[in-house]
């Protein structure tokens, strides 16, 4: 059998590696901004609850 190396396989392994690298911190990013939005209406009536509004 003819088996033909396909070319581009290091960059489809980078664009993977990078593309799994930028969902992390997508999510990462979602979720510390819904921890931070939490806090601030658990800290609506003081001070630093204010600095958030």
């Amino acid at each position: 059998m003819n088996e033909r190396k396909i070319p581009g396989g290091g960059l489809r392994v980078a664009g993977l590696v990078l593309g799994l690298a930028a969902l992390v911190t997508a999510l990462t990013g979602l979720v510390l901004a819904a921890c931070g939005m939490g806090r601030a209406r658990v800290c609506r009536h003081c001070k630093k609850g204010a600095e958030f509004l």
